[in-house]
């Protein structure tokens, strides 16, 4: 008597091992390149963060720094007796409005093992505000054309935390 191979009946639920073979490796090959894309754009995901803190630092210091300079009546680089408490300032920018004197201070600080480039304002010789205005890799240097005692330009450049190359010029007005 010659026996066949047993048939599957239709109304039974499930898969053959095939079919569950066929259906791991499919899924396999979809869900493979989707995770190493995931992973991917992750990790260039921080990258971009990095370079967006960057980017907000760099126009903040672009504002500020210029600012500064368009109002300087007299630069001093480096200043061993700056507005605020920090000693020395890379730099310091002087101006009067009236009877008014205005100093403001670009520094450096240490916080653990970061470096921050530091704005303080002064009015006369009272502290008016304090600004963070960048986390930096090294302590950034400041350059004035074609002097600082005659400075019709000073410029400063440094490399933010996230890894941009910055320089800034600012040009002073015309008396």
């Amino acid at each position: 008597m010659k026996r066949s191979a047993p048939t599957r009946d239709r109304t039974m639920s499930g898969l053959t091992l095939v079919e569950l073979i066929t259906s791991v490796t499919v899924l396999s090959l979809v869900i493979g390149p989707l995770i190493a894309a995931m992973t991917f754009f992750i990790s260039h995901g921080e990258e971009a963060n990095r370079g967006f803190g960057d980017d907000a630092s760099i126009r903040a210091m672009i504002s500020l720094f210029s600012t500064d300079v368009q109002s300087a009546e007299r630069v001093t680089a480096p200043d061993s007796s700056p507005c605020g408490p920090s000693t020395p300032a890379l730099a310091t920018m002087r101006w009067t409005d009236g009877a008014t004197i205005f100093r403001a201070s670009w520094s450096t600080q240490n916080v653990g093992t970061a470096i921050e480039l530091v704005r303080h304002r002064c009015t006369g010789t009272s502290l008016v505000s304090t600004i963070v205005t960048a986390d930096v890799l090294t302590t950034p240097t400041v350059s004035c054309e074609p002097s600082c005692a005659n400075a019709s330009t000073v410029t400063i450049t440094g490399e933010a935390l996230g890894g941009a190359d910055f320089a800034i010029t600012g040009t002073r007005r015309s008396s």
